[in-house]
């Protein structure tokens, strides 16, 4: 079985009990600007307005976390989409595995408030192709969540189906430990993540600033046609040579520009090789335009592993 689109609940020690939602927008746009949480993260969705609704959602490419309330339960459901052809077993270590490195870090940021029970995680399989909650979807499902839980909690874990044969809901499990546990011993027996910057081809430029994204993650971006806006700081006679679109603001400009762009939107830069994106970024960080990202490499790296139709200078 290889689902497309898997979640993991893990639930606080007090589920049912109202959580106070309003101090994970601040603490996940931080993210964003950090890097914490593994994936490519670009955004922060409130529905803290929805009653037992999902809250507080960081959004991302391949992976979504939220401070979720549906069914009246508060915990950190993390959303692994887009996952490609990877089994079931291998595809749910992988989303656990940033679940638990995530719900470690809002519990150790004190501005949560909130703490996990890590003894009970909840799996959905939201691919309704793969795996139906019908009799079938659930013995070729079985075996591959046993086998995790197995790592995760040892022999004594249980793995208990959550949802009857309802083709309106996805295929869930329960998996519980018995006995208390850690979170640090169940990352350790995940194992580490692989490395945050895969091989890519074509030459490579060093880090040009503490916000880089690289052109593969900007083609992410575009294809899944997230909400975000890119700023080309060149000037015309370089648009005229080669552009990539978005809005051009030359550096010269930036300064008596900024007003131009939402200070809480989603916001890349981009110039001919990096240097003068990178300057730009950094001056609108320090105007408090807290989710802007530099293109590495600017157009050239795109031209170059992207798109070497467009022409060069």
């Amino acid at each position: 079985m290889n689902p497309k689109r898997i979640a993991v609940k893990i639930f606080s020690t007090a589920p049912e009990a109202g959580v106070d939602l309003a101090p994970f927008i601040p603490l996940f746009h931080r993210v964003i600007q950090q890097g914490s949480f593994e994936g490519l993260l670009v955004d922060v969705a409130d529905y803290i307005h929805v009653p037992d609704g999902p809250g507080v959602i960081l959004v991302g490419h391949d992976v979504d976390y939220g401070i979720d309330s549906v069914g009246g339960r508060t915990g950190l459901l993390t959303v692994r989409k887009r996952a490609g052809d990877v089994p079931l077993a291998e595809l749910l270590q992988d989303t656990l595995r940033r679940a638990l490195g995530a719900a470690k870090q809002i519990e150790e940021d004190p501005s949560s408030g909130i703490r996990f029970d890590f003894g009970q995680v909840e799996v959905q399989l939201l691919d309704r192709l793969a795996a139906g909650n019908d009799a079938a979807g659930f013995e070729a499902a079985k075996g591959g969540v046993e086998s995790v839980a197995a790592q995760l909690y040892g022999g004594g874990a249980t793995v208990s189906r959550v949802t009857e044969e309802d083709l309106r809901k996805p295929l869930s499990f329960c998996a519980n430990a018995n006995q208390a546990v850690e979170v640090k011993s169940l990352l350790d027996r995940l194992g580490a993540a692989p490395d945050a910057v895969a091989e890519v081809p074509g030459p490579q430029v060093p880090g040009q600033t503490a916000w880089d994204i690289s052109v593969e993650q900007l083609k992410q971006l575009r294809d899944t046609r997230a909400d975000f806006v890119l700023v080309d700081v060149r000037e015309d006679h370089e648009v005229a040579i080669c552009e990539i679109g978005g809005t051009q603001i030359p550096m010269g400009q930036l300064g008596a520009r900024m007003s131009e762009l939402d200070p809480g939107g989603h916001i890349v830069v981009h110039c001919h090789v990096g240097g003068r994106s990178a300057a730009a970024v950094n001056a609108l960080r320090d105007a408090g335009y807290g989710n802007v990202w530099n293109l590495q490499g600017g157009i050239r790296a795109w031209i170059q592993r992207i798109d070497p139709d467009l022409q060069d200078y």
